[in-house]
């Protein structure tokens, strides 16, 4: 008994651990671009926002193409087999953002954009590399249990940022190019704390072979991150056209204020993958399915509680927040809570799924889910508005619900110990 008490209480640090990481890392990319917003003008800070949106799809894609593997494949392998694997995952990293960002600056200077937008562009492309590599040892940390190591790296690139930031705001400096610098800067200096802490150098000659290792997982990742990136902006574009551009401020105000359950989804979702994929030989289908309802019911507990608290709070505090948005996402707020619920039911399942190597199964999911949420929303703008498109975006998260259900429990039974019968892929 007091070896299972330390075993949970071990976890349950961990947890905690999680959620606090993703707290950093939204809270420093919240401040950054709320200092930089208010140094530079509206269309500078648009050019900004593409580097911004252009950083995001490619942290993305890099996890989906190399980290996500090893948190799914090698969180129970012994330590060489992991550093092998860490270091072929990083490696694919590095060298993929070296590329890309040569080719961002050479689009920058060559290419036929606005000069704040082609100097923005260039300035990600020189530090590109050491912000794909911060967050690949921050993933690589993850799936080796160890969450207070990324946290440390996170709040590093965190005061590293604003602290470069500020000097630029002290200094009178309004360009893009030179706030990019410095956000992307600190994240450079901050990759080095995490190759110390992972002590692991990146592997560049096992970039390739880690592809072609991993493409029975990453061609499921991969088109299950596109369709995840696609389908809520799609939906927003569709609506913005339907029901109007306020509308659309609307649906995005209220995904604003529903952030801290996202980031609690996250952080569970990254703490639950490796914790399971270390315990999954010692699993029966019980366990699965208590680990399931486990993860989804606190996801679903924190997006119930922290919605609510908007419903009963008085509309000064919604108008403080969002000033004129405020009204258009009271309207929606209600289907929009409805929705996150339903989403957050969705975890427990999913983290099964990853630990399982059921990707098949999750990209699946979502492209019924991206397709529910396109067509969904757009008949509920063309009928009811903005109330419409909320509430046809929440019945596209519950409409899968079951489906996450059974097809995971489907997917946990297919051994008689109710574990998959797979082995970690050879690196290198």
């Amino acid at each position: 008994m007091g070896r299972l008490s330390r075993l949970r209480s071990a976890g349950m640090t961990r947890g905690v651990w999680n959620i606090a990481d993703q707290m950093i890392a939204s809270a420093n990319n919240f401040l950054v671009q709320i200092i930089i917003a208010r140094s530079v003008s509206e269309d500078d800070f648009g050019s900004f926002a593409i580097v911004f949106a252009i950083f995001s799809v490619l942290t993305g894609f890099f996890r989906a193409v190399a980290t996500q593997p090893v948190a799914m494949r090698f969180a129970g392998a012994g330590d060489d087999e992991f550093r092998r694997a860490s270091g072929a995952a990083v490696g694919l990293v590095f060298t993929g953002s070296l590329l890309l960002g040569a080719g961002l600056v050479v689009a920058g200077l060559l290419g036929p954009f606005p000069a704040v937008l082609g100097q923005s562009l260039v300035a990600l492309g020189i530090v590109l590399p050491g912000l794909m590599m911060q967050d690949a040892w921050r993933q690589v940390l993850f799936a080796r249990l160890r969450p207070a190591a990324a946290c440390l790296l996170d709040a590093t690139w965190g005061v590293l940022q604003l602290a470069a930031v500020a000097v630029l705001v002290l200094s009178d400096v309004g360009s893009v190019f030179a706030f990019t610098l410095a956000w992307g800067g600190a994240a450079v200096a901050a990759s080095f704390v995490g190759l110390a802490q992972v002590r692991t150098r990146p592997k560049l000659t096992r970039a390739l072979p880690w592809v072609r290792e991993q493409s029975s997982l990453t061609r499921y990742l991969v088109p299950e991150f596109v369709l995840q990136q696609s389908g809520v902006q799609i939906a927003i574009v569709i609506v913005a056209a339907v029901a109007g551009l306020a509308a659309a401020g609307g649906l995005r105000g209220a995904n604003m204020l529903t952030v801290p359950a996202t980031i609690v989804s996250a952080g569970l979702l990254s703490f639950a993958v490796p914790e399971l994929v270390r315990r999954r030989e010692r699993m029966t289908n019980r366990t699965w399915t208590l680990a399931a309802l486990g993860v989804s019911g606190m996801v679903s507990l924190v997006s119930v509680v922290w919605g609510s608290l908007f419903l009963v709070l008085p509309d000064a505090v919604g108008e403080a927040l969002l000033a004129e948005t405020w009204s258009g996402t009271r309207e929606v707020l209600v289907p929009i809570i409805v929705g996150q619920v339903g989403a957050a039911l969705s975890v427990g399942p999913a983290a099964l799924l990853y630990a399982n190597e059921g990707a098949r199964i999750t990209m699946r999911l979502h492209a019924v889910y991206t397709v529910a949420l396109i067509g969904l929303s757009t008949a509920g703008a063309v009928l009811f508005g903005a109330v419409g498109t909320a509430w046809g975006m929440a019945a596209a998260f519950w409409i899968v619900v079951p489906w996450w259900f059974l097809l995971t429990r489907r997917h946990v039974r297919r051994t008689p110990d109710g574990t998959e019968a797979t082995s970690p892929a050879p690196v290198g």
